[in-house]
């Protein structure tokens, strides 16, 4: 009563709100003063949510199989590989009994000693127990005998039967897969007279006269092998009539180019150690300035 009587007269007299009014606009302001986080870019607050999770010493924890993914992404898997897995995967529950069938195939043509026939011998075996699709499992997982293989082949197959199924080929592979992956080598010949492997020993044998001695084993996809004793002069000779007539007469087409490749690693080898790896620019000058050239030999 005593503030309305001193107000000079005429002035409004200012509004005011009640206290319980005040209250409640002083919270509301509260409230909207705080960014809402649904009201942010989804993006953000991904990064927030996640930077939040994640340890303070360190990035977010991954699982292993989720670290082998990064480290070594995996292969696609042909889908026909994987329909003809599932068939395997359906012979071997409807007879069980199979697998013993295939292990004495396996054993009776990979005991002997193994050509160039042989894994077209048990390919032709195997066919009869299972057909041509479900034979083509195996003996691709067999001939491959890696690892790598089966890691990708089990992250591509998804039922539970068919990642049995691949139990049952890594088992086999286990068994069989180092002699089957010979067989499978040898059968890559395209002809009989094709060189399968060439054995080379250099020796110094001892004596009044010490001389060097090359042996050589050939074997050539037919099985047949062959054995040559000459001295390191004789093989150079050899060796250097062999290159000129291919570099002459032989048409490029009809020489495999990973022959090529290893051809030209192994000529670098030979010019570095016979020559020190020096241009002809680099010999002449040295002949020039009265420097001998000697050879490292034959050690």
């Amino acid at each position: 009563m005593t503030e309305e009587k001193s107000r000079p007269a005429g002035e409004v007299p200012e509004k005011t709100s009640s206290p319980k009014r005040r209250r409640i606009a002083k919270k509301k302001a509260d409230t909207e003063s705080v960014p809402l986080l649904a009201k942010a870019n989804p993006v953000e607050e991904k990064i927030l949510l996640e930077g939040a999770a994640a340890p303070i010493g360190g990035c977010v924890s991954q699982k292993p199989d989720q670290a082998i993914r990064q480290e070594r992404p995996h292969k696609e898997v042909p889908e026909q590989f994987l329909a003809d897995l599932a068939l395997f995967a359906n012979i071997l529950e409807m007879n069980p009994a199979v697998m013993e069938q295939i292990r004495e195939v396996f054993e009776y043509h990979l005991i002997d000693p193994i050509d160039r026939k042989t894994f077209p011998k048990v390919v032709n075996a195997v066919s009869m127990l299972f057909g041509p699709s479900a034979t083509m499992v195996v003996m691709t997982a067999c001939h491959v005998n890696s690892a790598i293989f089966f890691e990708d082949l089990l992250y591509a197959v998804k039922d539970e039967k068919s990642r049995g199924a691949v139990g049952t080929i890594q088992h086999l592979t286990a068994l069989y897969g180092n002699r089957v992956q010979l067989a499978y080598t040898l059968s890559s010949g395209t002809m009989d007279e094709d060189w399968h492997t060439v054995d080379v020993n250099t020796y110094r044998r001892e004596g009044d006269n010490p001389y060097w001695i090359v042996n050589v084993s050939m074997m050539l996809y037919s099985g047949k092998e062959t054995r040559i004793k000459m001295t390191p002069d004789s093989i150079f000779q050899l060796v250097e009539i062999l290159s000129a007539e291919l570099g002459r007469n032989i048409p490029v087409r009809n020489v495999d180019p990973g022959l090529v490749k290893k051809c030209g690693e192994n000529l670098r080898i030979f010019y570095e150690k016979f020559y020190g790896g020096k241009s002809t620019e680099d010999q002449a000058e040295e002949k020039s300035c009265g420097k001998e050239e000697h050879p490292a030999g034959y050690a």
